[in-house]
């Protein structure tokens, strides 16, 4: 690591805040670009790389274990990414149990809610590019693996995971709003 760098993380150790600021600017557009070509969504990698930041800034105290800044940085931010696509399945998972448990629900409110979510749903994926409605689909409703789709569309790998990633950005904004509704 260059001496500036361990200089500055030294900085930041001992609660400098000038030094963590030169970090955030030095770094902070790079981390949203870089998460941005993971999520496909700009405001949830600003939102990524404000919450990285101010990890950094609690746990500044352990930065003196860094070796390589920006190697940590990207590290850190690709298990951003990952921890927010295994909450997103989570939240999949959880709104696809509770819209088939909601036939068996006794209210009535709980069955509407759920018929909007799905009519939100399936209106977002109608709306997607053909090609990545497909992919949705295959991987969502008939289970596919991003492997065995793009086998089957004679695409690449990436292209699958680039579509997921874009369709799954859209519909967590649907979920995202749902649950703010249904909330009580």
């Amino acid at each position: 690591m260059e001496k500036s760098e361990l200089h500055i993380l030294a900085e930041i150790g001992a609660g400098n805040i000038h030094a963590f600021e030169q970090l955030f600017f030095q770094y902070q557009p790079k981390l949203v670009c870089f998460l941005t070509g993971l999520t496909h969504d700009p405001e949830l990698s600003r939102d990524m790389a404000q919450e990285m930041f101010l990890s950094i800034w609690q746990n500044r105290k352990r930065l003196s274990e860094v070796r390589s800044l920006s190697a940590y940085l990207y590290q850190m931010a690709r298990y951003k990414v990952y921890d927010y696509f295994d909450h997103l399945e989570v939240t999949e998972q959880y709104v696809k149990e509770y819209l088939e448990n909601t036939s068996e629900a006794k209210s009535e409110e709980e069955q509407l809610f759920a018929r909007e979510l799905q009519a939100m749903i399936q209106n977002a994926v109608r709306q997607m590019s053909p090609q990545r409605q497909q992919v949705y689909r295959m991987s969502r409703e008939e289970g596919l693996s991003n492997q065995e789709i793009a086998d089957r569309l004679g695409i690449s790998k990436r292209t699958v995971e680039n579509h997921l990633t874009a369709a799954l950005a859209i519909l967590r904004k649907i979920i995202y709003l749902w649950l703010l509704l249904t909330i009580r």
